[in-house]
């Protein structure tokens, strides 16, 4: 087995967990539309908005557990538990009689979906070489996307309760899989395991890349030495993990990956894919003036965001990753402006003339848009930044603001669309790409093609393995 083949069977556990989350949010447009009509369990506005924005504060609750899991027990347990706690979700689903049952369930697969956000990514990063990294970590977005997609189609031909069995089975090789790939080689040497991190290195990328994981180590073991002689001054577990929390951002290298992930999580949450998910019902009236097209332009949607994502990967493997991320972004607000507009005028009787042909390209372009730069490039970059001492912290935090995004955008929504309408929702969500976006332009280095090593450098502002430039850095700590 070659080694690229042996990286995509590593990068397979995080991709069928992807696959399951999407799959959990996907699942919203069946439940909700099922509920609505059968009354099965009596679901109103209030309720709604609470059980379709859980998963955000369920995640956050998963991002708080992820850092001390992947950082003191290790990465490929975390894929384990954010798997069974999924699994755990669909057979609460499939036996739920009561609105407290769904909420429960809800609770299970937020947290596992916070687990699988914060962790996915990093081990993806850490699993691939620099040439095949971000079409590796551009398949997230398109795993995500697989699930969603699983799950809308699957509500063609099924109610909610039916799929939620389905999907069930279909969460099982997420738990099987990560069982036998090997752990992260990056997790393996801040452990002090630099045999095994060597061993592993080497089975994933062969003998071409050993240069990189001396330079993981020998970095490793140049942080790791103001570590142990400040450790043995301090007793209590508490006051370590406080001085940790404090010292990493006084580093370049850490808050600036984590101010610049901050704002790239915003520009995914609302860049309006997981609007369009969770509320698609009252977005398609607003457009069409009715829901007759809706299930057969949802599944439409699905396809080309599917198809745009994979533009991503291969357009990532050729171009550099700050032009596509401008140039996408920058089309999604103009997107955004553009579907608004055509609402307003709609409504206010402003258009010369209609044509359904109209809304459905405006549509489908937002979605490509969402698709190709918004949820693609902000995932590749964002995991692209992590320093290695502090990875785990890191995606803590950034996982964090991406949770109370994901809550603040999925629980305002309704209350947006009845207060300003949704053409002014989208102004709104418009206005924070752009700023977003902006903020990004004067902050995003260039990744591609650059080892993990290299990118944290160019973010410290000089290389650790210098001697003379690692002195430096213990004089600034003590």
């Amino acid at each position: 087995m070659t080694p690229f083949w042996k990286q995509c069977f590593a990068v397979s556990s995080v991709t069928l967990n992807t696959i399951s989350s999407g799959m959990c949010i996907g699942f919203n447009a069946s439940l909700f539309s099922d509920l609505r009509r059968s009354r099965e369990i009596h679901l109103d506005k209030d309720s709604e908005s609470w059980l379709a924005s859980l998963i955000g504060i369920t995640t956050l609750i998963g991002c708080l557990f992820t850092s001390l899991i992947i950082d003191r027990i290790g990465r490929r347990p975390a894929v384990l538990i954010s798997s069974v706690l999924m699994v755990c979700g669909w057979i609460t689903f499939s036996l739920a009689s009561s609105f407290s049952a769904l909420l429960l369930a809800k609770i299970f697969q937020g947290t596992s979906v916070g687990l699988g956000t914060t962790m996915g990514g990093i081990l993806i990063a850490e699993y691939s070489s620099p040439k095949y990294r971000g079409s590796f970590i551009a398949t997230k977005p398109t795993a995500m996307l697989i699930g969603i997609t699983t799950s809308h189609l699957l509500g063609l031909f099924y109610n909610w309760s039916h799929i939620s069995l389905i999907l069930l089975f279909c969460s099982l090789p997420g738990l099987i899989i990560p069982i036998f790939t090997p752990e992260s080689p990056t997790f393996l040497a801040t452990k002090g395991r630099y045999d095994e991190c060597r061993k592993v290195f080497r089975w994933l990328r062969g003998p071409e890349d050993d240069d990189e994981v001396e330079k993981i180590i020998e970095a490793d073991m140049i942080v790791k030495k103001p570590k142990k002689s400040y450790t043995k001054n301090v007793p209590k577990l508490i006051k370590e993990n406080l001085t940790y929390f404090i010292m990493s951002f006084k580093k370049r290298e850490f808050y600036i990956p984590v101010f610049i992930a901050i704002h790239l999580n915003a520009i995914f949450q609302f860049s309006g894919a997981i609007v369009y998910d969770s509320y698609p019902l009252d977005i398609h009236t607003a457009l069409y003036g009715t829901d007759i097209y809706m299930v057969k332009v949802i599944a439409s949607l699905d396809m080309e965001r599917m198809l745009s994502t994979a533009l991503a990967i291969y357009l990532t493997s050729r171009i550099r990753r700050r032009p596509l991320l401008f140039a996408f972004v920058g089309l999604n607000v103009l997107a955004f402006l553009c579907v608004a507009g055509y609402i307003y005028a709609r409504r206010h009787n402003l258009l010369p003339f209609d044509h359904i042909a109209i809304v459905i390209f405006l549509q489908h372009f937002h979605m490509f848009t969402s698709g190709a730069g918004a949820t693609s490039l902000t995932t590749i970059l964002s995991n692209e930044l992590y320093p290695m001492a502090n990875r785990g912290l890191c995606g803590l935090i950034c996982n964090a603001f991406f949770s109370i995004y994901m809550f603040v955008n999925i629980k305002t929504a309704p209350y947006l669309f009845s207060l300003i309408g949704v053409d002014g929702t989208f102004c709104a969500y418009a206005v924070v790409l752009f700023y977003s976006l902006v903020v990004s332009y004067y902050m995003v280095p260039e990744t591609k093609d650059k080892t993990l090593q290299e990118i944290e450098d160019k973010l410290r502002g000089y290389s650790i393995t210098h001697r003379g430039e690692a002195m430096k850095l213990k004089d600034v700590e003590f």
